[in-house]
């Protein structure tokens, strides 16, 4: 057993002692501003990254990792079948290939045999199937993974999943399910694997190993038996990198952002996730600079189109949109500005025309839909005074949201369309949407890594809630179908491009953003480029690209 190693089980065993309540054998019981500490060596040198994070370990395991901490030595430990590219694209990690049935309705993947998991063990395509198994127990993903049937192949091994129906998404979506191994957890039921035996040692199959950790921070190394895309990976060099490859990591948690911005202030730090907007802003980045870590969550105003509803004209919808002022909302909280419901860091972004802006174009909309301007208000083809309401969720738990609801509000007011804004709880809301009780909403939308449009805009959507605007075209669902099927990526593109175009031309969803936040960085970090995540320390899948430059 190696130095390291012995450090590592000495630091586990002394963690368990500490605290029988704590993960076994990997944490012991936290403190705010730095956690337990249990005398660790954390690396340091030219080829070290100091990275901290903002949240506390808990579970720092696949399928169960809740904290910004947990989620940061998840991506660093373990792997997935598919890698993806900063965009969200997959390529190859665990599996070297995929391919797809003609039907679409069945995926094989082959893994790479080189593969092993920390102790020597081989991974197969059980590990596979019994992580899928786990998720599918646990519903994550909304249920995506119960309804998938996995098998391993008797005369290949290879992992054949099959799926009800054609699954577009599958290889992205196996690139954010780390898979947990299979000789450790077999037979277990999902709830009881944070509490088993095999927890105590970390286990992993990710390019970074766990040497010694706490409560408070972690050291980590590279393995020195990277796959065929790890190498790939790290022979990238992207504009303006320069230095070494990261050969170990020290990484820090915090409990609050104040306690993660004064290590950062104090130069302690290389990179610093999790920090909010205003956090970063007051960061006073003197050095350093900051890299966006764009989401998959859009954000904009879904308009009611049921039957008998006020704004089914699509020429209210343009108007409507054109008094809106996306950019003031991206300025103050951040993100990117868009015209349709798919990221633009993504790879299934297509560019579309930004709406037109201004009064001018929204009364010629206005009155394209047959409404006149009457004493400082807007009329109606039925020669009534048109008003409107916003929902959005309360104001204190979700500021962004009641800001996007009262800047619309009150540009439309100033237009002469009298707006209020509600603020409705969850319970509320969701009841006022599934009834159609409502004229507009505030929505913040999961779209995907992979994105899929149809849960928000399909006609089926109408009935499982998604498809709050309540269409329903069968012209629209033929395009939301076929961006859904397996097809090579140039394909894929213009069948979301086609998507888009509709998206933006009709205006049910009148766009603001897609949420991002921001990673500080410090002039020492080079070769980061701006990613498309599903959490923002998930960011570290990319870490084989980073480089330090010399001081």
């Amino acid at each position: 057993m190696s130095s390291l190693r012995r450090v590592a089980v000495l630091v586990l065993f002394a963690v368990a002692l500490v605290s029988a309540g704590a993960q076994a054998g990997i944490i012991g019981e936290s403190r705010p501003g730095g956690g337990l500490s249990i005398g660790i060596t954390l690396p340091s040198g030219p080829t070290t990254l100091r990275e901290g994070v903002i949240g506390l370990p808990e579970r720092p395991l696949p399928l169960f990792a809740s904290t910004g901490a947990d989620r940061a030595i998840v991506a660093l430990t373990y792997r997935g079948l598919t890698r993806l590219d900063t965009s969200g694209y997959p390529t190859a990690d665990l599996a070297t290939s995929w391919s797809v049935s003609e039907d679409g309705l069945a995926w094989t993947f082959v893994l790479d045999p080189t593969a092993r998991w920390e102790d020597g063990t081989p991974i197969t395509a059980a590990d596979a199937q019994l992580t899928v198994g786990l998720a599918g127990e646990l519903r994550l993903d909304g249920g995506y993974w119960e309804a998938l049937t996995v098998e391993v192949s008797e005369s290949t091994g290879d992992l054949v999943v099959r799926a009800p129906r054609a699954l577009a998404n599958l290889p992205a979506l196996f690139g954010t399910l780390p898979l947990l191994p299979a000789h450790l957890f077999s037979g277990s039921a999902a709830r009881d694997i944070p509490q088993l035996e095999a927890v105590a040692t970390p286990m992993g199959s990710g390019p970074f190993r766990v040497v010694a950790m706490d409560g408070g921070a972690a050291a980590l190394e590279v393995r020195d038996d990277l796959l065929a895309g790890d190498l790939a990976v790290r022979s990238l060099m992207r504009e303006g990198a320069t230095g070494l490859p990261v050969e170990s990591i020290a990484l820090r948690f915090y409990g609050t952002e104040e306690e993660g911005l004064n290590a950062w202030r104090a130069g302690d730090l290389d990179a610093l996730v999790g920090v909010g907007r205003e956090g970063t802003a007051a960061a006073g980045l003197t050095t350093g600079r900051t890299i966006e870590l764009g989401s998959t969550t859009f954000n904009g105003i879904a308009v009611n189109l049921r039957p008998r509803t006020v704004l089914r004209h699509p020429k209210l919808r343009l108007g409507l949109r054109a008094l809106l002022n996306s950019s003031a909302i991206t300025s103050a909280y951040g993100g990117r500005e868009v015209a349709a419901p798919v990221s633009p860091l993504s790879w299934g972004w297509t560019e579309v025309p930004l709406p037109v802006r201004g009064a001018e174009y929204a009364t010629k909309q206005f009155e394209g839909a047959k409404w006149k301007f009457k004493d400082g208000v807007w009329i109606d083809t039925e020669k009534k005074p048109v008003s409107l309401e916003i929902l959005t969720l309360p104001s204190a738990p979700f500021p962004e949201d009641t800001a996007v609801a009262a800047q619309a509000a009150a540009a439309w007011i100033a237009f002469g369309v009298p707006t209020i804004v509600t603020e409705v709880d969850a319970e509320t809301l969701t009841s006022r949407l599934a009834t159609g009780d409502f004229d507009l909403v505030v929505l913040n939308v999961d779209v995907g890594i992979d994105p899929d449009l149809y849960p928000l805009l399909g006609s089926a959507a109408v009935l499982s809630g998604g498809n709050v605007v309540g269409i329903q075209l069968k012209e629209l669902d033929a395009l939301l179908n076929e961006a859904r099927k397996p097809a090579e990526r140039e394909a894929r593109v213009k069948a979301l491009a086609a998507v888009q175009r509709w998206c933006a031309a009709n205006n049910y969803l009148l766009p603001i953003r897609f949420k991002a936040e921001e990673l500080l960085v410090a002039s020492r970090l080079t070769g980061l480029a701006p990613l498309l995540v599903r959490e923002p320390e998930t960011h570290l899948r990319d870490v084989l690209s980073f480089r330090l430059a010399a001081p």
